[in-house]
């Protein structure tokens, strides 16, 4: 009985393992989402208006910048490829109300894409300029449901918390120093810039702590006004963490991912 018992066991098994069906083989998903728009909340609208673009855009999302936040109520983010961020890049504005402007660049295309409604986004529009060609601008391929709508801003009046000419002088030092003059010179040292500078410093800072060729400025505090009474400090501390080979990466990285804030705070947007 034994023996029968197990022929029999074995019998209805085999059975079992070739009429059931097969399970089919996991499929990759296509056009893997980006983690970065995902998390933006901007993912679904990013796909209706780009379409068959989609996928081109979301390549140049492995490395993100700063998020920026708009006045009008945006969400403004850019990012590019590991290790090229001036070669393989894109950038998105996108609103609650789904409106959404995108672009990327391709440098072995040479050129721009832009998609979205009405005219181009000024946010959008300063981010290409680092990349030299003019954007190619094409419609969305699902138009947005609700009305475009320019943003607009208007200037700060001069209060006690507007940096002087004299503090404005001392944050494009700071600016400079990690921007390059080129750059720098063209930026309005407002506040809101100032502050960024503020951010950047202690970004700097805390990446190159074991840095120790150059003293560090004394302390941190948070605002513009920290960087305008310690630019020189900042500057002597910056450049010397610039030149030095196992260091000069935590200014970079600083300079890229603050660089669209920056240009944004700038111009008011």
């Amino acid at each position: 009985m034994r023996m029968f018992d197990k022929w029999l066991a074995s019998t209805l098994l085999a059975a079992t393992l070739t009429s059931a069906p097969a399970l089919a083989a996991p499929q990759p998903p296509i056009d893997p989402p980006s983690e970065a728009l995902v998390i933006s909340g901007a993912d679904a609208d990013l796909r209706l208006a780009l379409g068959d673009a989609y996928p081109a855009f979301a390549r140049n999302f492995t490395v993100t910048a700063h998020p920026v936040a708009l006045k009008d109520g945006g969400l403004f983010l850019d990012g590019w490829r590991t290790g090229a961020p001036l070669a393989h890049a894109a950038a998105f504005v996108h609103y609650a109300d789904g409106r959404t402007f995108a672009a990327y660049f391709d440098e072995e295309r040479g050129e721009i894409i832009y998609v979205g409604d009405g005219s181009v986004h000024p946010a959008l529009r300063i981010w290409a300029r680092r990349f030299g060609p003019a954007l190619h601008v094409t419609p969305p391929v699902t138009p947005s449901t609700s009305p475009a709508r320019t943003s607009s801003s208007t200037a700060p009046s001069a209060t006690a918390n507007t940096p002087t000419a004299e503090d404005q002088v001392e944050l494009r030092k700071v600016a400079a120093s990690v921007w390059g003059e080129g750059l720098a010179s063209g930026w309005d040292m407002n506040a809101e810039v100032g502050d960024i500078l503020g951010t950047v410093t202690h970004e700097i800072m805390e990446c190159s702590a074991a840095f120790s060729l150059v003293p560090k400025p004394v302390g941190w505090v948070p605002g513009w006004s920290y960087v305008a009474k310690s630019a020189l400090s900042i500057v002597a501390y910056v450049t010397g963490v610039s030149k030095d080979r196992r260091y000069q990466t935590c200014v970079s990285a600083a300079a890229f991912n603050w660089r669209s804030a920056i240009e944004i705070a700038s111009a008011g947007i």
